[in-house]
């Protein structure tokens, strides 16, 4: 797992911007286990369904998870070839990407789930100039700047 200042910071920024977005029933998680049938994989940002305190005995389920979210600076190739797959398989509706290198955000929905080659069957790509969709439940909930203009906001400075 790479902690170095520059994922750290898109961390903060990622929850910054999801977080008062979020409706009641939702809540971030991060840098927290969840539980697929093979796997407890850790990721940077989950939006798991709450109450917060739900998951005190259990790390939350595929069934429990809206989005969950990779900054990837020095893991990108993991975030993409192990990771993508591990959540398509485990059904996750919506994997997004922080990518810090190439500065855009790469989000992956329709999750083939268990199959013999997992994968997402859609990828969106929003560059430094586009806004992210944030979709609960099927339902966009708010458009995220990726770069915002003014004072270095957004996922990437």
């Amino acid at each position: 797992m790479a902690h170095n200042p520059p994922h750290d910071s898109v961390i903060d920024l990622v929850v910054g911007e999801v977080n008062p977005l979020l409706p009641p029933a939702w809540f971030l998680r991060v840098q927290s286990a969840n539980t697929t049938d093979d796997s407890e994989p850790e990721q940077d940002v989950a939006v798991v369904r709450g109450p917060r305190g739900r998951y005190s005995a259990s790390h939350p389920r595929p069934a429990d998870i809206g989005l969950l979210i990779e900054v990837a600076d020095t893991t990108l190739v993991n975030d993409r070839t192990f990771k993508g797959p591990l959540f398509a398989r485990a059904r996750i509706p919506i994997y997004w990407i922080v990518n810090i290198p190439e500065e855009r955000v790469e989000i992956h929905t329709e999750p083939s789930g268990p199959d013999s080659s997992p994968g997402y069957r859609k990828l969106q790509i929003c560059g430094k100039q586009d806004l992210a969709s944030l979709v609960l439940d099927g339902q966009e909930l708010a458009k995220i700047a990726v770069k915002k203009p003014v004072f270095g906001g957004g996922f990437l400075r």
